[in-house]
């Protein structure tokens, strides 16, 4: 089975800054995958390459085999890649609504079973889509967005993404500044988008949060990939979760 992404020989450089050094990495339809590790390490270079927000200075990015290296932004959105940002990045000045509406500027009129699907009845399919998921937004839908909690936030970023219909979805340290049970709640509806046929790839500091959902992981150090594995074999690793990300299993 051909992968859905892949990494071939990926770098990223900031003038004479090797901040990702060729990395190889291939995520399957369906799967959640992890990339960690510490600060510094190349996670969200890596992820900001993949959006088109950072250039590639060697190797590929493949989307079904096809390259999408260096192609602007909109047009990877366009091959169905969404990144919700580390930040959130809310649209402040908008309401909730608003926000998820801004998601969905690239959807356009496609043909689906023989049959034509507007860009607005895809809209409102993915309205009620991102409200089934992140009921609270819908209870919040006229709210300012810069008004919600950090939690409600990070569940309206979710939210802005899955408006442009991706078939892939890049998170970039959704856990970050939230609470364990704010995160384990939106952790829970990343494997129910999962379930319903969107590929993550998602970058994270919290390793066990990530590594729960995940069906496979990468860890990154200083630019290279230097431990990769089945999610649940990795939660085993002492050495993973004591020398790269700290803490312990429990």
């Amino acid at each position: 089975m051909q992968p859905i992404l892949q990494l071939k020989k990926l770098r990223v450089a900031y003038g004479p800054i090797q901040a990702v050094k060729g990395i190889d990495i291939d995520i399957n339809k369906g799967q959640i995958v992890a990339l960690l590790g510490a600060n510094g390490a190349g996670k969200t270079s890596t992820l900001r390459s993949i959006s088109g927000l950072t250039k590639v200075s060697g190797g590929d990015i493949l989307v079904n085999g096809e390259s999408i290296t260096n192609h602007k932004p909109y047009n990877i959105v366009k091959k169905g890649i969404m990144q919700s940002p580390e930040g959130r990045l809310i649209l402040v000045g908008l309401t909730v609504e608003e926000n998820l509406k801004a998601g969905a500027y690239s959807l356009c009129t496609k043909v689906v079973n023989g049959q034509r699907v507007t860009a607005r009845a895809q809209m409102e399919s993915n309205f009620k889509r991102v409200y089934s998921l992140f009921p609270r937004l819908a209870e919040r839908a006229k709210q300012q967005a810069n008004t919600l909690s950090g939690g409600e936030q990070q569940m309206l970023a979710i939210g802005r993404a899955l408006m442009a219909s991706p078939s892939i979805l890049l998170l970039d340290e959704p856990s970050l500044g939230l609470a364990p049970l704010v995160i384990k709640d939106i952790f829970n509806t990343l494997l129910q988008i999962k379930q319903e046929g969107t590929t993550i790839l998602i970058v994270e500091q919290n390793a066990l949060a990530a590594l729960r959902i995940a069906d496979y992981a990468y860890v990154l150090e200083l630019g290279r990939i230097s431990m990769q594995g089945s999610a649940q074999d990795l939660q085993k690793e002492d050495r993973l979760i004591e020398a790269y990300l700290g803490g312990n299993k429990d």
